[in-house]
Formats: structure tokens, sequence, C-alpha cells
């Protein structure tokens, strides 16, 4: 079996993308989204959102196509 280098924190995150304060800027922060009284913004409010935000937020599953399989 061929050896892996193995990766530190930052390096797994310039490898991942990592979700930090540079990608979210302008995203909005600690926000959740669904339908319920339990969610600061609707699910709409979050399909209007850029692909970019939609990862830096809380989302219920209501909100994402294709729900689960």
């Amino acid at each position: 079996m061929k050896n892996l280098k193995k990766l530190n924190r930052k390096e797994l995150e310039q490898l991942n993308g990592a979700a930090g304060p540079s990608r979210c800027a302008g995203c909005p922060q600690n926000a959740t989204f669904g339908d319920g009284p339990e969610y600061q913004y609707p699910c709409s409010a979050y399909q209007g959102l850029p692909d970019y935000c939609k990862m830096c937020v809380l989302v219920s599953m209501e909100c994402v196509d294709g729900g689960v399989s």
C-alpha cells in the first residue's frame, strides 16, 4: 500500500475550500432558514441566496431541493 502524506489542518482547508469568514463575506451570519416559527427566514429566502452563501447558513431539509433519498 502506498504511503500517504498526512495533511495538517491548514492544508486540508485549502484543499477542501474551507467555508471560513472569507468565503462567507456578504452572506447572512448565524441565519436559519426553514418553514416554521423556530426559523428566522423562510425557505423562499434560502432559495434566493447565491450558491456560495447556501453553504454558510443553517437550513432545514424542507428547503433543499431533492430532499433525502
